[in-house]
Formats: C-alpha cells, structure tokens, sequence
C-alpha cells in the first residue's frame, strides 16, 4: 500500500510522499520493527523470511527515489545483514526473483552515492557470461572489425564486458525484430553479471580504459536501471561520465583518441542521458565534438549511423528515438552533405 500510494500520489518537489502514503509508510516500520524484535527474542523464521527481505527491498527503493540516500544505505545494510544471516545470496528463493532485487537495490544504491557494491566483492568470474553461449551470431562487417581492433587492447576483464554486453545487445534487437522476448533468466543474470564486474574494475591510471568502463556502465543503466519517471536517476554516474569524456576530448586535443564509430557512439550515448539539455544546442564542447564525430564517421543519414551504432553496441527500441533526434539535430548544424 505504501508503495503503490507514494508511487500514484507522487512526490513533491522536497521529496515527501504524500499524507496517505506517509501513513502506510509508518505502519510498514511498525511491523518490520515487530519482526525485529521477535527476532532478539529468538524468533528468527519470521525476519529471515522473502517477506521481510522484499519489504526492506521496498523501503530502500523508495529512499531512493524520493533522494534519502542516508536511509537507502541504512535499509539495504539492514538488508544485507539478513542476506547474510540467511547464509547468503544463494540461500534465497529463486523462483519470485527475490535474489535478483536485492543485488538490484545494493547495485542502485551504489551507483546512485558513487561508492562500491556491498555483494560479490571476491569469488567474481570475469569470464564471459553471454558472448560465448552461442545465442547470437552477428556480423557487423568492417564496422565491426573497427571496433573489435579497440576491444583486443583493453584489458581482459574490461573487453570481456564489452563483448557481453554487446551480445546483449544484438540478442535483444533480435528477439525484438522477431517478435520474441528475452528470457527473464537470462535479462537478470546477466544484468547481475555485468553491472557487478564494471563496478569492481578501475582504470584510474588509464584514461582511455577508465572511459570506457565508465561509459559501458552509462550504456547498461540506460537497459537495466532506468527509471522512467525520475527525472535524473543517476546523475552522479552522468556527471562522472562527462568528467571522463572533457578529459579524453582535452588530452587528445585535435587528434581523434578512437576509431571515429567508437567516438560517434560515446557522444551519441553522452547525449542521450544528458538532463536538461536539448541536442540543438551547438556551443557546448559536447555537442561541437558529436559534429566531429558525426562528420570523420562520414555517415549521412540515420540509417547509416545506426548501423554504426549497432557495431558498437544498440538497442533500437530503447535508443533510436534519443539517438536519431541528437544525429539529425547535427546534421542539421553541419549542413547537406
């Protein structure tokens, strides 16, 4: 009741719920307080239950949305500590995705406050998840082996990401086209998968490698974090994102520090979780190196760069409108071809 009453009243501008939903809010606390307490007397069933963790689940989603980051992190600590007191991630119930909920409210929070992941911080498998399974099999040409000449020189860990995620990615345009869907299964393990391995990896000596973990983690919130009805979900991560991006445009200077497709896709990508901030506008050094891209790309229609697009990684249904509108807004600058 809490939940669907804060999320149909809405929130105001100073992040309160609404009186009703207040309420339920309150009497929500009594009740897992109640558990707790049973708990300290030797009653452990009932807060070790799934109920209790998607209750907690509940909360820590709501805190975050509404922007209580400090109550966020108290309730997924409290979360965790249940985690563990059940024996672990794996002692949960698999059948009504609880696991996958709880990664996904310590992965949220994480991203949201700047700070690392609570779970999977050792015994991680860097190995491919999805690109060795043999579910997709694309071919993207010369595009193609542009971008693969760029995934050879990362790191192992780094590039093995890359090529998961645009597995993913090429999977999810394929099921789309056939009028098929993505097995749940696959959709959380492998968002489990790949959101924990970029946020344990870090580059900080390596510009290039640390812009590009920080843009694949950009590109995977945009297909298994966003939320449609906050106005800026992860603006710390964005914020980082264009920190790392003026940084790699400033060192290579007038040089072009990646294939021209690669660099198309990071600005594309840049623009489409850019807040407050329409594509027309030319005097940002955002949207003057998008035009450079654009035109060492040499594509001149938007069926041209979503192939591009696509060799890199895309997902037509979740980016084509952002992504078309920001291309033909810097055509539009550059003038027919």
């Amino acid at each position: 009741m809490f939940s669907l009453r804060a999320f149909v009243d809405g929130i105001s501008p100073d992040g309160h719920v609404s009186r009703i939903a207040a309420f339920h809010y309150a009497q929500t606390l009594q009740h897992l307080q109640a558990r707790i307490n049973a708990f300290e007397h030797g009653q452990r069933d009932s807060v070790l239950a799934d109920s209790t963790v998607m209750v907690i689940v509940t909360l820590a989603m709501a805190a975050e949305i509404t922007g209580d980051l400090a109550a966020a992190q108290s309730h997924v600590e409290g979360l965790l500590t249940i985690v563990n007191l059940k024996g672990g991630l794996r002692s949960l119930n698999t059948h009504n995705n609880v696991q996958v909920k709880v990664c996904r409210a310590d992965l949220g929070l994480a991203l949201r406050m700047g700070s690392r992941a609570r779970l999977f911080q050792t015994g991680i498998s860097w190995d491919c998840f999805l690109a060795n399974r043999g579910l997709v099999k694309c071919n993207h040409g010369t595009d193609g082996a542009q971008v693969d000449v760029v995934v050879n020189k990362l790191d192992p860990k780094l590039g093995n990401c890359w090529k998961d995620i645009h597995a993913f990615s090429c999977l999810s345009n394929l099921a789309y086209q056939t009028t098929r869907k993505l097995s749940p299964d696959v959709y959380n393990e492998m968002m489990v998968s790949i959101l924990y391995r970029l946020t344990r990896l870090s580059f900080e000596d390596d510009l290039l490698q640390d812009m590009i973990r920080i843009g694949l983690l950009v590109y995977c919130s945009t297909l298994f974090l966003t939320r449609q009805y906050l106005e800026r979900p992860y603006e710390r991560l964005c914020n980082l994102f264009d920190a790392a991006l003026l940084r790699l445009c400033q060192v290579s200077a007038n040089e072009v520090p990646l294939p021209p497709l690669v660099l198309l896709w990071l600005l594309i990508l840049r623009h489409l979780v850019a807040y407050q901030e329409r594509c027309s506008e030319s005097d940002s050094w955002q949207t003057v190196w998008l035009d450079k891209a654009v035109v060492l790309t040499g594509v001149d229609t938007w069926l041209q760069a979503q192939r591009v697009l696509r060799s890199v990684m895309w997902v037509d249904f979740v980016h084509d409108e952002r992504g078309k509108e920001c291309f033909d807004a810097s055509r539009m600058r550059s003038g027919p071809p």
